[in-house]
């Protein structure tokens, strides 16, 4: 299965080099970057010599439709307010009759019923897991330490407002009312609370007392309709959330039948992201007929 991948940060190299070291029917034939140029090769591009800094020989890459790949995978920096580039980028390949995997949340949270509709009729596949494998948490730590901790660690952006105005936590958000409880919400229905130093001044004061707090997004549905928000949240020891640590995350279903549900991924960074990439497309090619 021959793929396009349209980004090449941290997440496109723990990609590469996932591909490299598992034995994987793959092959990547193009790659896009933003910075750096772009490289096509029907035959199969060498990720070894990629991934030791080469120089890419095409200033952009050639319009999707002429790209002999089977699969994007869209990988780039974005704005998530608007979902682009990534949003273009994913039009573009569902349209040239490409499956597509996605890390980027903007386009699912802003787009995700006409995309869906789109792979619908192009008879391909869009898949998203790596939209919702990466969280950043906090504990009763200064503010900046966390912040910066959190940036060293790739978890946070080098402008963490996205992060901090709870922008990519509506993303989120977004992402799990539409798809899982068939909402049709936006990123702007989110209630947001910010994580700024009076958030870190609570989460002293709940430390000290032996509670924690967490940014947690809560969905319900209400009345007939599906509500959501954001922001940080005192839990206490028996709180299910209370124990994830660090950059861990949880999810906590409460159903009608099995009561309640707690899920959680420990320590997610990007090779975490990364390997949610390739179970997609591992998906993908489960569908591909053989030759």
């Amino acid at each position: 299965m021959r793929l396009a991948l349209f980004g090449f940060g941290n997440v496109g190299r723990a990609l590469c080099r996932m591909l490299l070291h598992t034995r994987v029917p793959f092959q990547v034939t193009a790659l896009a970057t933003r910075s750096h140029g772009a490289v096509v090769d029907g035959f199969g591009i060498d990720l070894t010599l990629i991934l030791a800094g080469t120089d890419l020989p095409l200033r952009v890459a050639p319009p999707m439709a002429s790209l002999p790949a089977d699969v994007l995978v869209e990988m780039k920096p974005l704005d998530p307010i608007t979902g682009e580039p990534a949003l273009s980028y994913i039009r573009d390949g569902l349209t040239a009759g490409m499956h597509v995997v996605t890390a980027n949340k903007g386009p699912i949270a802003r787009a995700y019923r006409e995309l869906e509709a789109l792979a619908t009729r192009q008879g391909r596949m869009l898949r998203f897991e790596a939209t919702l494998a990466d969280c950043p948490t906090a504990a009763g730590v200064p503010f900046e330490d966390a912040l910066a901790e959190a940036q060293r660690l790739g978890i946070a952006e080098a402008d963490p407002r996205n992060d901090l105005d709870g922008h990519d936590a509506a993303a989120k958000a977004t992402i799990l009312a539409n798809v899982l409880m068939d909402a049709d919400l936006v990123p702007e229905d989110i209630a947001r609370e910010p994580i700024d130093e009076r958030a870190a001044k609570a989460a002293r004061a709940a430390a000290g007392n032996g509670d924690r707090v967490r940014p947690l997004i809560e969905i319900a549905r209400r009345d007939g309709r599906v509500v959501a928000s954001f922001g940080p949240r005192r839990l206490s020891p028996l709180d299910p959330l209370f124990a994830v640590d660090d950059f861990s995350m949880g999810l906590v279903f409460e159903t009608d039948l099995a009561g309640r549900v707690v899920v959680q991924l420990h320590d997610p960074h990007v090779d975490q992201v990364a390997y949610a990439i390739l179970t997609d497309l591992l998906e993908i090619s489960g569908t591909m007929p053989r030759p």
